[in-house]
């Protein structure tokens, strides 16, 4: 896989034309250049008209200002569709995996971007693997979920959870964490009878949240965008190894 066609930061850019604030990670979903994001990644508030969200486009190394950003009217989603944010013909874009064959247990990882305060300069690359950890309910959730082995670092939002199903393809899109304490233990050692040492543990574990694929078909198809792929088979898709 070619990683500058198929991961893109996004940033805020400044007076000076420069970044200002890292923002998050998008990536193509449909064949005509269309990225897939976070909706809190992108919808931010602009303090002066002199401010304005970019993309910048790894294989030209250059900012594109993002003019235009679609999202859905149904409740529950965390997600924004910026149609041809490259503002160029390109054909690299990951196809979505079938989801009756998502199953927990299912090996997984994700690339994206993240930076400590959003820190322009300080942007770092990252690569996370692992298994599903849990799928919600489909019936009872408008927006179904898939829980991650690892959290999403600041900056992580809107980036793809992928697995190799005859060939890369999206199963997820990461959009938060989540927080579990698990159980005190106690050590308890005696030294005599007037002497007693006790020794507490507690750890926090942190686990990455992602939307299901029917999340992110249910999602494109209600802002009227169809031309996303959904396979289980090989696809030519050019870049996409």
């Amino acid at each position: 896989m070619q990683i500058n066609q198929f991961f893109y930061k996004i940033f805020l850019i400044g007076k000076s034309d420069a970044p200002a604030a890292f923002l998050g990670t998008a990536f193509p979903i449909t064949p005509n250049g269309g990225l897939l994001t976070c909706r809190h990644v992108v919808e931010v508030e602009k303090r002066n008209d002199e401010i304005h969200i970019a993309i910048f486009d790894n294989e030209l190394n250059l900012f594109k200002p993002i003019n235009q950003v679609l999202y859905s009217s149904l409740p529950g989603f965390d997600l924004a569709f910026l149609p041809n944010a490259l503002n160029r013909t390109k054909q690299a874009y990951f196809p979505i995996l079938s989801p009756e064959k998502l199953i927990i247990g299912e090996d997984i990882y994700s690339f994206g971007y993240y930076s400590i305060d959003k820190d322009p300069n300080q942007v770092t690359q990252g690569y996370f693997a692992g298994h599903i950890v849990n799928i919600s309910p489909m019936s009872n959730i408008i927006a179904p979920n898939i829980t991650l082995p690892y959290p999403l670092l600041e900056g992580m939002s809107g980036s793809p959870v992928l697995t190799y199903h005859n060939g890369p393809k999206v199963v997820g899109v990461g959009c938060e964490n989540r927080q579990h304490r698990i159980s005190i233990s106690e050590v308890l050692e005696y030294k005599d009878s007037q002497r007693e040492y006790k020794e507490s543990i507690n750890r926090i574990v942190e686990y990455g949240l992602a939307y299901h694929p029917i999340s992110i078909m249910a999602f494109l198809s209600s802002i009227n965008i169809n031309d996303f792929l959904v396979s289980e088979k090989g696809e030519q898709i050019p870049g996409l190894e």
